[in-house]
């Protein structure tokens, strides 16, 4: 039986791939995202062209093209931890990101940015050098970070609580992070004879002995995916009370993508590795009732990029979610070091099923973008790593590619986690 303080739920989990990772592979596999993007036959032409710059629009720094019909090595630069970074295509438009309010980003250090170009120097508590911030969250009160070296073990991965404009360490182990409105998370694996895990929360609360997989701590609950269904039945998304463990509602059989406020992003069927003319099909589903708001077809051949670090995001309001989509044939200008296509980011309207693709912007096979939609959710950012710098990006609706919004410093290997500055965080909390 469980004690006062410990409650338990769930069925066999899933650990994430990076996870693993983070328990004793060297960071610069994690950084890089070793995890790539689903392959097969693919053709970047068959649903989403890449348009040559327009004269309103410039390659970023460091982002080279070779000349047509060549086939080059991926452009790439010299990053931290003795990487090479392959460097996104990137075509800027010459128009200013009318952006206000400020986000935390991480990387080298942890640093406040404010979206009209100002970047701070690193949050005091933080070390400098020789260690990079790889994941950042906000939790009621305070922000949590992680930071490693750039070959670590999980004892030292290093958690940090930010608060009053600084960072402070915990003692706490944690092999991830799980953000939320009311509670934050840290997720530590624990291998036994069945693999369990345990949500500690940083704040207040009992701890969470749970056999099943997190995927986010919302205003409706916690989303896990249940891995020990009952005999005869496929593993379920569910919706559980953190508190006690109760099971709120099931939510359905679909592979969960991300959730936050009141909806979840669940990908159905053909989203995994399919041939080039097969579908990939989401569905946007309300928590509060377990009811599918809408359904999107994804272009034939393209999927979402996979692996924990191309989870989507979400606008404040719940109704865009964005995230990396594969396209469906490798670039034919470059010969990439990652196997798999490239990727774009996409923007998907949750109750509609519409999707915009965000034009000028190309990921490399194996690499990720750090991504959230600003206070008003009509403007996404994205950071890319360049390696010896990193930029902040901004894009909204009916530009013809993204604006810069301000250098990063470096040196880097996989884009700085992004952050909106939480509300409480102006007022000194």
């Amino acid at each position: 039986m469980p004690s006062d303080d410990v409650v338990e739920f769930g069925g066999w989990p899933r650990p994430p791939r990076w996870v693993w990772a983070a328990a004793g592979v060297a960071a610069v596999a994690v950084l890089a995202g070793v995890v790539v993007a689903r392959t097969g036959p693919h053709h970047a032409a068959a649903s989403s062209p890449w348009r040559s710059p327009t004269a309103a629009a410039s390659p970023a720094p460091g982002s080279r093209t070779p000349a047509t019909g060549s086939a080059a090595p991926w452009p790439s630069a010299a990053g931290a931890c003795g990487s090479a970074v392959d460097l996104p295509q990137i075509h800027l438009v010459r128009q200013h990101a009318d952006l206000h309010g400020n986000v935390l980003v991480g990387g080298a250090g942890l640093r406040q940015v404010t979206l009209g170009g100002a970047v701070s120097g690193p949050l005091p508590g933080l070390p400098e050098h020789g260690r990079l911030v790889t994941d950042v969250v906000a939790g009621p009160g305070a922000a949590y970070a992680f930071d490693t070296p750039c070959v670590s073990s999980t004892a030292s991965v290093r958690l940090y609580r930010i608060v009053a404009g600084a960072a402070h360490r915990l003692r706490t182990t944690a092999d991830a992070l799980l953000g939320g409105p009311n509670l934050a998370w840290a997720v530590t694996y624990r291998p036994r004879a069945v693999l369990t895990q345990a949500l500690t929360p940083l704040t207040r609360g009992r701890a969470v002995r749970s056999n099943t997989d997190p995927v986010a701590d919302t205003a409706a609950g916690l989303v896990v995916v249940a891995y020990q269904p009952p005999p005869g039945q496929r593993h379920t998304v569910e919706l559980v009370d953190p508190n006690t463990g109760a099971v709120l509602r099931r939510l359905g059989e679909g592979s969960p993508m991300g959730a936050a406020g009141h909806v979840l992003l669940v990908s159905l069927h053909g989203c995994v590795a399919p041939p080039v003319h097969s579908v990939c099909t989401l569905e946007s589903v309300n928590l509060n009732t377990g009811r599918p708001m809408a359904t999107a077809e994804l272009p034939a051949g393209r999927v979402p990029a996979s692996g924990d670090l191309a989870s989507p995001v979400f606008s404040p309001d719940g109704t865009l979610a964005a995230f990396q989509l594969a396209r469906t044939w490798p670039d034919p200008r470059f010969d990439a070091a990652f196997p798999g296509p490239p990727s774009d980011v996409v923007v998907l309207h949750l109750r509609t099923g519409r999707l915009d693709i965000v034009p000028g912007l190309e990921l490399p096979p194996g690499t990720w973008s750090g991504l959230a939609f600003d206070a008003t959710g009509k403007w996404l950012l994205a950071t890319v790593s360049e390696g010896s710098r990193g930029e902040l990006l901004g894009w909204r609706q009916g530009m013809p590619g993204p604006a810069l919004v301000t250098s990063l410093p470096g040196p880097l290997v996989g884009p700085p986690p992004l952050l909106p500055v939480p509300s409480w965080w102006r007022t000194g909390a």
